[in-house]
């Protein structure tokens, strides 16, 4: 995985209207212009690095909510890669300290049967494991749940609206179940916001949001800050 860190500027901002602009699916077409506006507001850091990555050299008119203006936005997350378990487990197989047959046969959950006056142990088949989160988003000041914000599991299909008092529900599979699990959640009138932290060991899992009335936009031709030096996971 590459990790970038880039920072995103508007030298000379566009001051035209952009509710009186045609919807276009990543942002607006300006008539003024002629040619559309990226609305990288309501993408995530890894949409925004990828966008970059495949429009590169390309000229970039967008909007970005003032937050984002001039700031690192970085794809990097912190993630255990099995080169370094199996380093580690080297290191302690040298002191003396790991076992892997044993480490083996402690990950696998295990019941015992008896078979005459033997006790034998058989593997546990366990299914797939489920974790549901149950949310809430608010108005940060007014403490009311926001109906119609769109919560998105980053980096699937997987999404949900909230009802009238900001009430979501989400089962999330298997595959989604780690470290790198984040929700995005994105309303026309707040600002976006990602949910992370979520605790994907259990089965259940309560999660409030609150979202800030929307930051006010910055439009123009882009400018895109030197991309750091990529590194290989």
């Amino acid at each position: 995985m590459k990790h970038q860190t880039i920072k995103i500027s508007i030298a000379e901002p566009c001051h035209e209207n952009w509710e009186n602009m045609l919807p276009e699916e990543k942002g607006k077409f300006c008539l003024s212009c002629q040619k559309p506006v990226v609305d990288f507001s309501r993408m995530t850091n890894e949409e925004i690095i990828n966008y970059f990555n495949v429009n590169e050299g390309k000229k970039t008119c967008g909007r970005i909510a003032k937050h984002q203006h001039n700031t690192p936005i970085s794809n990097y997350r912190k993630v255990v890669t099995p080169w370094f378990n199996r380093y580690v487990a080297s290191f302690f197989m040298a002191l003396g300290f790991y076992d892997p047959s044993s480490a083996q046969t402690n990950n696998v959950p295990v019941e015992q049967h008896m078979k005459g006056e033997i006790a034998v142990k058989q593997p546990i088949i366990q299914s797939d494991k489920k974790l549901v989160i149950n949310g809430r988003i608010l108005d940060q000041k007014t403490n009311k749940g926001i109906k119609g914000a769109t919560i998105t599991v980053a980096g699937s299909d997987i999404t949900t609206t909230t009802d009238k008092n900001g009430h979501y529900s989400l089962s999330i599979p298997t595959r989604l179940q780690n470290d790198n699990l984040v929700l995005s959640v994105y309303h026309p009138k707040y600002d976006g916001q990602e949910i992370t932290g979520i605790d994907y060991k259990k089965t259940t899992v309560s999660v409030i949001t609150k979202l800030y009335v929307e930051e006010k936009h910055i439009m123009g031709d882009m400018i895109m800050g030197k991309v750091m030096p990529s590194k290989e996971k």
